[in-house]
């Protein structure tokens, strides 16, 4: 189907009665052929498609469109007429447009740039194209124009200015032999996954993946300790020892801290005065140095023996649930193993 010469028809009944629609295309052209839309998932199912011989016919029609035409015999029935270029730029386009959005996206996804900006790119490559083909599509005209377009003058047409003056309407212009420069095609190509994914784009993607391991890895290293006074009663802001204690456990356990850093996080998280129980330790000091002296200070006195004895004999109070028993047994059996019980 040669798309400038065609229009759509949509509200075809495959009737009789359809005979005037063709009757109204007739009188702008001669059609050549009518094809029906037969693909059930296409969204002109059931339309026509009418091809003129000629170009002129869409042309003539072209100011009108889209045009609906009312049935004579059932005004119930309408046809709705378009031009085929206008549904297809709008169909095809669309879905070539989206497809080339989606090849923008998915390469700034790759190259870590925003996709903004790899937009504004391509406009300005589509910008640059254009521009140069408009150029280049004009100079041939004007040099084609200056090469076989001769200057009439007065002496030519053998009268004076005068006389030129006076004639009513102006001369003819001479035929000329020259012809229009081919367009250039325009044609939107699609990246190839070669240049969605060159070896540059890999390499960054690459790093960009194993800096944001190595920031993963280190994420939990910026998280602050609760702070921890010693003050009784507690304040509501504060962690009690023990629980302050088993997270500075887990804190001694990575092993992507050095010692330093470890000691400043506890030092970081300590208030008075439990702040005052390590100052003459001084800076020099271990982690296990401060721990060790804030677990004679505020830790639970007893051994493993008379903690593990204290397990044994702790029983249910009169009246207490069940799950405060066992938060109780397990808080109990914590003391326990970390005192060696």
């Amino acid at each position: 189907v040669k798309v400038p010469n065609a229009i759509i028809v949509s509200g075809v009944t495959d009737r009789e009665k359809d005979k005037e629609v063709f009757e109204f295309l007739e009188q702008h052209g001669t059609i050549r052929r009518v094809l029906a839309v037969d693909d059930d998932s296409s969204a002109f199912h059931k339309s026509q498609i009418v091809e003129f011989e000629s170009g002129a016919a869409v042309e003539i029609l072209a100011p009108k469109l889209p045009y609906l035409l009312q049935s004579t015999d059932n005004p119930d029935v309408s046809y709705r007429i378009r031009a085929l270029t206008d549904v297809y730029t709008k169909t095809v386009g669309g879905s070539v447009t989206e497809a080339y959005i989606s090849n923008l996206k998915g390469l700034a996804k790759l190259s870590g740039k925003d996709f903004e900006e790899v937009l504004r790119e391509a406009l300005s490559t589509i910008g640059n194209t254009i521009e140069a083909a408009e150029t280049a599509e004009r100079n041939p005209e004007n040099d084609a124009a200056d090469q076989t377009c001769p200057v009439v003058g007065s002496t030519q047409l053998g009268a004076s200015p005068s006389v030129l003056t006076e004639l009513p309407h102006p001369p003819e212009p001479i035929q000329g032999t020259f012809q229009r420069p081919m367009r250039p095609n325009l044609t939107p190509q699609m990246l190839s996954p070669t240049d969605l994914n060159p070896p540059e784009v890999q390499k960054v993607v690459v790093e960009h993946v194993v800096k944001s391991v190595e920031k993963t890895s280190h994420a939990h290293s910026t998280l602050r300790l609760r702070a921890f006074s010693g003050k009784m009663p507690r304040p509501y802001s504060e962690a009690d020892y023990e629980t302050w204690r088993s997270h500075v456990d887990l804190l001694m356990e990575d092993a992507s801290l050095s010692e330093l850093g470890k000691t400043r996080k506890i030092l970081e998280s300590l208030l008075a005065p439990a702040s005052d129980v390590i100052r003459p330790l001084g800076p020099e000091a271990t982690p296990a140095d401060y721990l060790k002296l804030l677990d004679s200070a505020f830790g639970t006195v007893e051994d493993g023996e008379e903690l593990f004895v204290r397990f044994m004999n702790t029983l249910q109070d009169h009246g207490e649930k069940p799950s405060a028993y066992l938060l109780r047994l397990q808080v109990a059996v914590n003391h326990t193993v970390r005192r060696g019980g």
